[in-house]
Order: C-alpha cells, then structure tokens, then sequence
C-alpha cells in the first residue's frame, strides 16, 4: 500500500498542476503544485514514514525552481529545471554506474534491500532515462507552447512511473533476503 501512495506524491503534484494550468494559467499551476508538493512532504513526516533522502532533496531543488516562476511570472525558470535536474541525475547517475559507486543506494537504501548489482544496473537504466528526458524537454520547451510542454510534462510524469514501476521486476530479482519483500523493498 505504500507504494501507492508514493505514487500518488509523484503524479498528484503534476496532474494537479496540469489540470489547473489549463483552466487558470501558469502561474495558478505552479502555486498548486507548489502547495501540493510541500503539504505531501509534511504529510509523509507527520505519518511517520521513513522518507527517501531522494524526496527531501528533491522537494528543495523543486522549490528552488519554482519559487523564482511564481514571484517573477516567468515560466521558463521551472520548465527549465527539468531539463537542469534530469541532465545531472543522468550525469551523477551514469558517472556512478562507470565508477561502480552505487549512488542510487545511497538516496535509497531505507527502501530497498537489493544487491549492489541490482543498485549499478539501476543507475545505468535511470541515468539513460534522465539523459533522455533532458533533451525531450528541452525539445518541448524551445519548440512549443506552455501548454503543450504542460501536457509533455504529465506524460513524461506517467512514463517515470510506469518506467519506475518495471523496475520491481529488477528489484525483485535481485533482492536481498530477509531484509526484503519480494518486490525488494524493506521489511
């Protein structure tokens, strides 16, 4: 049950910003996605749940971006740091899995318990997915709308998630047992 509502914090923030984007501009988006985002973290730590270092940090970085949009109107500030954020997780994560550092257990050791194997392989699929994103969203932020990029931003969300989701198969394989679910996470 918890994954689902990881899920949830994932595609929440963007649907709520996508739906309200369409009908109130930008701006009124991004604020909604903001409070959303920030209200979901609090949620997390009120309910006592062990949060990922990985949505902390993420959460920070999200701020940083969309805060400067908000106060100064300008979109380009937060449809930007996709393109900033996914190249250095692609760079960080794919420099990780060249020098067989696994960084990805370190951002999220407290959920799963797989080998450093699992950890490596990971790095390598999530750092390719992040270099593609990076130029996608370049591609749809310089070459169309707000609205369009709004809707590429929905759909690449739905895509890491699914992408995330196929790498149960990985995780699940490559479990370390009795310290994990058969999905590979904690116990």
């Amino acid at each position: 049950m918890l994954w689902l509502f990881s899920a949830i914090e994932e595609l929440a923030p963007v649907l709520v910003f996508f739906l309200v984007q369409q009908y109130f501009g930008f701006a009124a988006g991004l604020v909604a996605m903001t409070l959303l985002v920030v209200l979901l973290l609090a949620l997390s730590f009120g309910l006592g749940r062990a949060v990922p270092r990985f949505a902390v940090i993420s959460t920070a970085v999200f701020l940083l971006f969309s805060v400067p949009s908000i106060l100064t109107g300008d979109s380009a500030y937060f449809q930007v740091s996709d393109t900033i954020l996914d190249g250095i997780f692609a760079v960080l994560l794919l420099g990780s899995w060249a020098l067989r550092l696994p960084l990805l257990k370190f951002l999220f050791e407290r959920v799963f318990a797989i080998t450093d194997e699992a950890w490596r392989i990971l790095s390598l699929r999530w750092g390719l997915l992040f270099l593609v994103l990076a130029f996608l969203n370049e591609f749809f932020r310089q070459g169309f709308s707000v609205d369009v990029w709004a809707q590429f931003k929905l759909i690449s969300t739905i895509a890491i998630l699914a992408f995330g989701c196929y790498q149960f198969t990985l995780s699940a394989r490559m479990r370390i047992r009795g310290e994990s679910n058969r999905l590979g996470l904690r116990i």
